[in-house]
């Protein structure tokens, strides 16, 4: 009897602390980290700007003065929204980014442009993420060989540090709309230390008014850094079920 009751505890013993594994395993696995995408109508902006949906925006340096003549356009051809892009200098796009306008002068100086942005709070670890896509017609033949292409650009800014996704040289593809335009790229911004972040996405047009580019970004998702406490649960689950599992059995061995 006494054999029995032993082999019958053991049993009962492994299945409890079966249960207890898959249910301190299952805490730490409940609750997957998602990316949360983010709301763009939400987003302050400057320019030519004109959000498609919540997850999607375009821009353009279309300044709606007689832009793209050159190629044959009529004005406003390349603009999104019906208005005008951001003059550079003079308390424009600058004082919006709340920077100053020599940092946006990259290969060139800076004459217009449009943005969004917004402030996010993040952690350290956490991820900025998005997808995007340059277009130009910097790159037409038809515009004067000795003048262009310029270094049109399309831009990430961090708490007022300035990161170049493309420019003129990237675009190597045929556009439907503009002359060239470069494949869907994704971006991806690690957050090094917590904190909250002044955040924009923009387009500039260099060293002159009269020709178009632009940028499209979509899918504009922050993504938490995975909790340590899920990997945590796991060893925590092991070692309590091996322990509840021994303590158990050795009461009922006596």
């Amino acid at each position: 009897m006494k054999k029995l009751f032993n082999t019958q505890s053991k049993n009962w013993v492994q299945s409890v602390s079966f249960v207890g594994l898959v249910s301190l395993v299952s805490i730490g696995f409940e609750f997957p980290v998602f990316a949360a995408n983010l709301d763009l109508n939400t987003w302050e902006q400057s320019g030519d700007v004109k959000v498609e949906s919540s997850d999607q925006a375009t821009l353009s340096t279309d300044g709606l003065v007689a832009d793209d003549q050159e190629l044959g356009a009529n004005n406003g051809d390349f603009n999104f929204s019906g208005e005008p892009a951001s003059m550079v200098g003079f308390g424009g796009l600058e004082d919006f980014l709340n920077i100053e306008a020599s940092l946006l002068d990259i290969e060139g100086s800076a004459y217009e442009g449009s943005a969004i942005k917004t402030n996010l709070t993040v952690n350290a670890g956490d991820r900025l993420i998005f997808d995007w896509q340059f277009f130009t017609n910097e790159t037409s033949t038809l515009l004067a060989e000795e003048l262009h292409p310029l270094n049109d650009y399309a831009f990430l800014l961090v708490n007022g540090e300035i990161e170049k996704l493309a420019d003129y040289q990237h675009a190597i593809n045929s556009s439907p709309m503009f002359d060239r335009q470069t494949e869907i790229e994704t971006f991806d911004y690690l957050f090094a230390v917590g904190g909250t972040y002044s955040i924009a996405l923009g387009v500039i047009d260099v060293d002159d008014f009269s020709i178009t580019s632009a940028l499209s970004v979509e899918n504009v998702r922050l993504e938490p850094i995975p909790e340590p406490l899920t990997i945590l649960g796991v060893g925590t689950a092991i070692a309590l079920g091996t322990g509840f599992k021994k303590s158990i059995a050795k009461k009922t061995e006596k």
